[in-house]
């Protein structure tokens, strides 16, 4: 009996050590890139081969993009150039995170547009919604790791899919919060909008 509960207190204790060390796992993934400066970072990827950069977008935008900017704040002038320093608005946030990866686009002018002229200039496969169901079915429909500039009718940002999740990343205005990765289904900007514009994004 003894060698029995013996037995069962090794296994747990070994499940929560394997459970810590997934968490450890997964904070050592994000600390090692935020080792990096942005600067430098950027740097990296702009070395990349024209292929390797297109096969990459999804990844920036959904995973490294968050990594270095989340919580830059909003402010409806912001123009900010580097992560955690000023604010971004959020056309900025989408046409500077582009200019980032790579993207030749007149960052200023389209920033400062409504969203439809950004998302006719640098989408493919454009379509309008009215109706917020109608957007998560059609994303939803699509392939997966797909990557979308969405516009709103105050408001842009871009939508990644991962599987069954979709995510709005984007800098959020409500209570000048900034720059944030929310599921689509939880985004009070994105669920307070009555239109949606959206486009699928290659790299050019």
């Amino acid at each position: 009996m003894k060698f029995f509960v013996c037995l069962i207190l090794v296994t747990l204790v070994g499940c929560n050590k394997s459970k810590v060390a997934s968490k450890d796992h997964y904070s050592i993934e994000n600390s090692e890139i935020q080792k990096i400066s942005y600067k430098d970072f950027l740097v990296s990827i702009n070395k990349k081969r024209k292929e390797e950069k297109s096969g990459y977008l999804f990844n920036f935008i959904n995973n490294d993009v968050p990594n270095y900017w989340t919580s830059t704040p909003w402010s409806f002038n912001g123009t900010s150039r580097e992560p955690q320093k000023g604010t971004i608005a959020c056309g900025y946030f989408v046409t500077n995170i582009l200019t980032d990866f790579g993207f030749k686009i007149d960052r200023v002018y389209l920033a400062q547009q409504p969203s439809s002229v950004m998302i006719k200039k640098l989408c493919t496969e454009i379509k309008y919604f009215n109706r917020r169901e109608d957007l998560d079915q059609y994303i939803l429909s699509r392939n997966t790791n797909q990557i979308y500039i969405v516009g709103l009718d105050f408001h842009t940002g871009f939508i990644t899919r991962q599987i069954k999740d979709t995510y709005f990343i984007h800098s959020n205005y409500i209570q000048n919060q900034g720059v944030i990765k929310e599921l689509t289904k939880d985004s009070k900007a994105l669920n307070a909008s009555k239109t949606f514009m959206i486009g699928t994004l290659n790299f050019q």
